[in-house]
């Protein structure tokens, strides 16, 4: 077995028996991209049955940020690309305390959620902060369900918006999503995915010729049918996220992530370039207000990086997540001072 799959036993929270758990006080847990059923097929004044609750991966990791018992240091945000990033490593690395905060389908809405349960949390608390992002981190998208069921979350949005999204959630037990993908995700006490479905799948002999040309399908049908980049609203939470760090004197570091070099070849011309273009200006622009660093590692090489490491187009093993790591320390060390 690879360095990639070992993990010490003391580190380990197992899925399934928070699960089981849940279910046994008739809670439901997992992941969704924020609601089951279309909001136009409903009632719109409708909302969800009190006692369903869709699974989220944003309640996990908020009872694992609660479960601590020394706050972290070092936040890494980022959507399921970035879930791989071990805070144990960039301990070794900075001698700073960390826990991954990065999400499925993890957005800037998010970032604004987490860092300010946070500090309600742990008053005083100023951490360092390395955000993992792509070309597609800003497109509109609905809000998570895991921000809408959690009042841990939902308090730090508008009543108006945490009320019209909830309209979009399962209202009975046949609309509930199975929310298989975090059945079969093992975390660290420190929030990173040791283990999930894509360890499983490549287990089984999904080789990775494979798994590329998924990516590319789905890469390719995105640009084509996509919003544009920039969405007003999660532009909107990144800035408000970014003005808070700046008044808790903390300069992030926004990262953009590696592709394999056989998606970014595939997808550079059908409307990544474009996108990363648009996202790039955008970033350098919201420079001229708030003190942040960019790094753009998109290329592989930029990193060092193994083709081989990858389980798909986007999603990297923890050999290169290292070395991903490995690069943000060395070229942005004023993230970490």
């Amino acid at each position: 077995m690879s360095s990639d799959s070992s993990v010490t036993s003391r580190r380990i929270v197992v899925f399934a028996v928070a699960l089981a758990a849940a279910i046994a006080a008739g809670v439901w847990l997992a992941a969704a991209r924020g609601g089951g059923v279309d909001a136009a097929d409903r009632d719109p004044g409708a909302s969800a049955a009190p006692s369903l609750r869709v699974p989220n991966d944003r309640t996990i990791k908020a009872d694992l940020l609660d479960d601590l018992e020394q706050s972290p240091q070092v936040l890494i945000l980022g959507g399921s690309r970035a879930t791989r990033f071990e805070p144990s490593y960039v301990e070794k690395l900075t001698g700073l305390r960390g826990f991954n905060l990065a999400l499925q389908n993890g957005r800037p809405e998010d970032a604004w959620a987490f860092l300010n349960h946070l500090r309600t949390a742990r008053p005083g608390i100023r951490p360092h902060v390395v955000w993992f992002i792509h070309v597609e981190a800003f497109r509109a998208q609905g809000l998570s369900a895991g921000l809408i069921q959690d009042e841990r979350l939902s308090r730090f949005f508008p009543d108006a918006l945490v009320a019209a999204e909830r309209t979009k959630l399962p209202r009975t037990e046949e609309e509930m999503p199975a929310g298989r993908d975090l059945a079969l995700t093992t975390y660290g006490k420190d929030g990173v995915v040791l283990r999930n479905r894509y360890d499983i799948r490549a287990e089984n002999g999904y080789s990775l010729e494979r798994a590329l040309a998924w990516s590319v399908n789905v890469a390719t049908e995105r640009y084509a049918t996509t919003t544009p980049a920039l969405d007003r609203r999660s532009i909107t939470y990144f800035e408000k996220t970014l003005d808070l760090l700046d008044r808790l004197g903390r300069r992030p570091v926004i990262v953009f992530m590696p592709l394999h070099p056989d998606l970014l070849a595939a997808v550079r011309r059908l409307g990544w370039e474009e996108r990363h273009r648009e996202v790039l200006a955008y970033l350098e622009d919201m420079r001229r207000t708030y003190e942040f660093t960019v790094l753009d590692l998109s290329d592989l090489e930029s990193v060092g990086g193994d083709p081989d490491a990858f389980y798909d187009g986007f999603h990297m093993r923890r050999s290169n997540a290292r070395r991903v790591l490995d690069a943000v320390v060395r070229r942005a060390p004023e993230a970490f001072e």
